[in-house]
C-alpha cells in the first residue's frame, strides 16, 4: 500500500469564484450554481476514478470543473457530458479501472 500525504482539504472553488467566472452579479441563481458546482466536482473525480484531487493538480481540476459548471449553467437543458476541453485537461490524471 502506498503512503498518501494529504496537504489540505477544502473546496475546489468558492461560490464567489464561480459566479465571477460566470459573470453573475446577483444571488438569484446561487442555489442552482452551488448544485452545479457540487455536480462538477463529483464529475471530475468520477471521470478520473479518484476520490481526491491529486496533489499539485488542483488548478487543472479547478479549471476543468469551472468548464463543467459553465456548460451546465449555459445549457440547462442538458449537455453531452463532460466538455471535451475539460476532459483534455484531466485525462492525464485518469486511472483506468481493471
Amino acid at each position: 500500500m502506498a503512503n498518501v500525504v494529504i496537504k489540505e482539504l477544502g473546496p475546489l472553488y468558492t461560490l464567489e469564484e464561480v459566479k465571477a467566472h460566470l459573470h453573475v452579479d446577483t444571488s438569484d441563481d446561487d442555489a442552482t450554481i452551488q448544485a452545479y458546482m457540487d455536480a462538477a466536482e463529483k464529475a471530475v473525480l468520477q471521470y478520473c476514478n479518484v476520490t481526491l484531487v491529486p496533489l499539485g493538480a488542483e488548478s487543472v481540476f479547478k479549471v476543468a470543473a469551472l468548464m463543467i459548471v459553465s456548460d451546465l449553467f449555459e445549457n440547462r437543458s442538458g449537455g453531452e457530458g463532460i466538455p471535451s476541453a475539460a476532459q483534455m485537461l484531466i485525462n492525464p490524471y485518469r486511472l483506468l479501472r481493471v
